[in-house]
């Protein structure tokens, strides 16, 4: 019985004993009288990486953590966190009760992750926080509200987060912050109003590229400087005009006598003895005066008008005598076919009558349906003899018909053994 006493007792101390193991993942040591685990670029994905619950400063940088759920602390039993190092991982989201039990945290690194926004009260269940690091990370557009809430927080770094501008109010609820570092965003102005309610200041950092040194920003570091704040100018002194610039980069010659390097003749009055030196100038040339008559770009317009011009015209006369050509050939070709056209319908008639006269040489002339008449009365019990009384010729094929209004139709009809003539 005691023997299995003995053993539970030494299954207990060993259990204890390898649950106080530091995980392979870190590296675990003393600094400034610190438990310290150092757990950077494992890739992990979790706080939770079997760390001892003793462990006073945790280092979790360079991995791939993406969220802070609400209680992850608490649930692990990490209640001796002092110092909390999360810099450069992926954490976008951040529950409002994630570093709750972490009443003993003192600094808090959550630099260079994804956060865009954060509650305003994320860090009320840390009342002893003094130092709380956010830079680079993308809080581009901030809203007219405290920023962050805390009554204890002396250092707060907003380095490098691509802020547009400081409203008024973002810092109302920062009653003892004293060193503020707003470097390397995207401001170009900056207002002494955003820095009034931060009566213990006593650091300042507003290194920015974008900064103007406009008139209120002037105003805006003079208040600083009378606050005994410490900060570095950026407004130190005024840049110089562009005119000064060009005066303080000429270089002055030494002098040189004009009779070395000018063509000058002496001249002598014939009533003075006064020596006149006189310039001999040569007469510029026709270039010359058309460059100082006209400047390049009038020039440029005066050949483009120019060409335009001939364009034009030559263009005109070109399709006239295109014109003219097209509508004389149409002319030639339209009187061409009127020709044709005549000579094919005279020879269809010579033609016609030919044939007829070759197909019915015994037939008189006009044809039958002119010899075909009838009484005026329209009776059908007449005989009809006709005698045609037409001048014939021999040789019907070589002369044409005479015209069918000089043809004399004598018709005779014979009715009840009379004749009665007709003309």
């Amino acid at each position: 019985m005691e023997l299995k006493y003995s053993a539970l007792f030494i299954l207990c101390v060993v259990g204890s004993a390898c649950g106080e193991l530091c995980p392979k993942k870190c590296d675990c040591d003393m600094d400034d009288g610190l438990n310290r685990a150092t757990c950077n670029n494992q890739n992990i994905v979790n706080v939770d990486v079997g760390v001892p619950k003793s462990v006073q400063m945790y280092s979790l940088s360079h991995n791939a953590i993406t969220e802070l759920e609400n209680f992850c602390f608490k649930d692990i039993g990490y209640t001796s966190l002092k110092i909390l190092i999360l810099s450069y991982n992926l954490i976008f989201w951040i529950g409002l009760h994630a570093f709750n039990s972490l009443g003993e945290l003192v600094e808090l690194d959550l630099s260079y992750n994804r956060l865009r926004d954060i509650p305003s009260d994320l860090f009320w269940d840390t009342p002893h926080l003094d130092i709380l690091d956010l830079s680079g990370n993308v809080f581009e557009t901030l809203k007219n509200e405290p920023f962050i809430i805390h009554d204890k927080l002396q250092v707060l770094n907003l380095q490098n987060c691509r802020i547009k501008s400081f409203p008024e109010r973002i810092f109302k609820r920062l009653p003892n912050l004293k060193k503020l570092d707003l470097s390397e965003n995207y401001v170009i102005s900056f207002k002494s109003v955003v820095l009034q309610p931060l009566t213990k200041l006593t650091r300042l950092e507003l290194k920015n590229d974008y900064l103007k040194c406009s008139a209120e920003f002037i105003v805006t570091e003079a208040w600083i400087v009378s606050r005994d704040i410490s900060y570095v100018k950026l407004c130190k002194k005024s840049k110089p005009k562009m005119f000064e610039k060009i005066i303080s980069a000429v270089v002055e010659n030494d002098p040189v006598d004009v009779n070395d390097v000018w063509n000058i003749t002496e001249i002598r009055k014939k009533d003075e003895n006064v020596t006149i030196p006189v310039v001999v100038t040569r007469a510029p040339t026709l270039f010359e005066k058309f460059d100082k008559d006209f400047p390049a770009f009038q020039a440029l317009l005066m050949g483009l008008v120019i060409g335009l011009g001939v364009g034009i015209v030559g263009t005109y006369l070109w399709l006239s005598e295109v014109c003219k050509c097209k509508c004389n050939l149409k002319t030639r070709m339209r009187r061409q076919r009127r020709i044709t056209q005549r000579i094919s319908r005279d020879e269809d008639m010579s033609t016609n009558l030919l044939w007829y006269s070759a197909v019915n040489p015994d037939l008189a002339t006009p044809p039958q349906i002119r010899r075909e008449l009838s009484l005026p009365d329209g009776s059908t019990s007449v005989r009809t003899r006709v005698a045609v009384d037409a001048v014939r010729f021999p040789d019907r094929c070589e002369t044409p018909p005479p015209p069918y209004n000089e043809c004399r139709i004598n018709v005779i009809h014979i009715r009840d053994n009379q004749s009665v003539a007709y003309n």
